[in-house]
């Protein structure tokens, strides 16, 4: 039956990437837990029912997974669209409108899908949730389509803000507001712009593991043996810093070390070096390093591989942000190791669940690894405080105040327009 609190539309616009069906899984059975409505729409519809099967969501009365393929146009609408073309070419006034730049997600495909997945809704949505707003187009003019109506109250998550605000949805009535994974970040939206919702978000991760060993962690621990085995995982681009994780390996005694890489590739993000580097290894790939270069969609088998390792590789380069590899590390009592003087090395020094390096050291890698497996037992407090400042009782709590927020305060219309 329906709960007593609001109806949350959550929209997860990318499925199959990363760790973003995880956090769509996981926000929907916070909000189910927390006695909220949830319909939830994403391309994956069985990828979703499958996780939150997994903790017992699936049949909850408080859950509508939604259709997410829209109807094709009537041959009526497709008629009139392509008239309206010809008229506009024979004015000159042939736009970019219908140009669209791949890099991005479109945002007339968001408002149109929106409006038809809330006609699918039976129970009135109070607020939407586009859980990856990174890949929408900054442009003023992109969010005009949002003007036309003011009924679809929406937020958000950017998990990599721009320093000052610019993108044209903050000018939206109907934005509510927005979620960061950075307290500072937060702290500064807030502050330039008080006529919106602003909130921080603990940035966890799922911890769940598999019931029974793998197969895929029986043939590294087989290969490892007794050496000691360093994981570096995820979406591996330009950011992973692939040039000097490559070179720590060469340098470092093969008889002792053991290094895992699991992720998909992105290699057009890759630097001068990382494909340097990398056409060294796919020359001749070192005995003492396991590569799996695919995305693993069953993150359980993901937290295996971290569990079954003795630390973690995150010095990342030029990454100012956040990562839930630090949430996997204190959930799996595992060091890790990360670029110095950004967001994630703070976190790191603060809580002490692992050590920091600049970014292009390796030889300083080389000696905080060798510190980091020394003596496992000694963060044990360490993680248990991360854990807790960064656990789903914490997110829970903010997630829900946020979106209790953003329907008091849904829209400001009586506030002018600057579009």
């Amino acid at each position: 039956m329906k709960g007593s609190l609001p109806t949350i539309l959550i929209y997860n616009p990318i499925s199959g990437h990363g760790h973003l069906d995880s956090w769509n899984a996981l926000f929907v059975s916070i909000l189910l837990e927390a006695g909220w409505s949830v319909c939830a729409a994403t391309p994956n519809a069985s990828d979703l029912i499958a996780r939150l099967r997994k903790k017992g969501l699936a049949e909850s009365p408080n859950l509508q997974v939604l259709n997410w393929e829209m109807p094709r146009r009537t041959f009526a609408a497709r008629i009139g669209n392509r008239l309206l073309r010809v008229l506009k070419s024979l004015h000159g006034q042939e736009g970019t409108e219908n140009q669209y730049d791949p890099r991005f997600l479109r945002v007339d495909e968001f408002f149109n899908r929106l409006r038809y997945l809330r006609r699918q809704c039976k129970w009135k949505v109070a607020m939407t949730l586009n859980m990856y707003m990174d890949m929408y187009p900054a442009s003023k003019d992109d969010w005009k389509v949002f003007l036309k109506s003011n009924e679809l109250p929406w937020s958000g998550i950017r998990f990599v803000p721009t320093p000052g605000a610019e993108e044209g949805y903050y000018q939206l009535p109907s934005l509510a507001g927005m979620c960061f994974l950075d307290q500072r970040v937060c702290d500064a939206y807030q502050k330039f712009l008080p006529h919106k919702k602003f909130e921080y978000l603990p940035d966890i991760t799922d911890n769940t593991l598999p019931d029974e060993q793998t197969q895929l962690l029986s043939e590294i621990r087989g290969k490892a043996g007794t050496r000691k085995i360093v994981f570096l995982g995820g979406t591996l681009g330009g950011t992973k810093n692939l040039s000097c994780w490559y070179q720590l390996i060469a340098q470092m005694d093969s008889t002792r070390w053991y290094f895992v890489q699991i992720g998909e590739l992105f290699e057009d993000t890759l630097s001068d070096e990382d494909l340097y580097e990398l056409n060294k290894i796919r020359a001749r790939c070192p005995e003492n390093l396991f590569i799996k270069q695919m995305y693993l969609p069953d993150e359980a088998q993901f937290n295996e591989i971290i569990n079954g390792s003795d630390a973690i590789f995150a010095v990342y380069r030029n990454f100012a942000i956040s990562s839930n590899m630090l949430g996997k590390a204190a959930a799996f009592g595992k060091p890790i190791l990360v670029a110095r003087g950004q967001l994630m090395g703070d976190r790191v020094l603060q809580y002490g669940i692992g050590m920091t390096v600049v970014e292009n050291d390796v030889a300083g890698m080389e000696i905080a690894l060798k510190s980091l497996v020394s003596n496992p037992q000694l963060r044990h407090d360490n993680f248990e405080a991360y854990r807790r400042d960064f656990g789903v009782i914490e997110l829970s709590r903010r997630l829900c105040h946020f979106l209790a927020a953003c329907i008091e305060r849904k829209s400001d219309k009586n506030r002018p327009l600057s579009l």
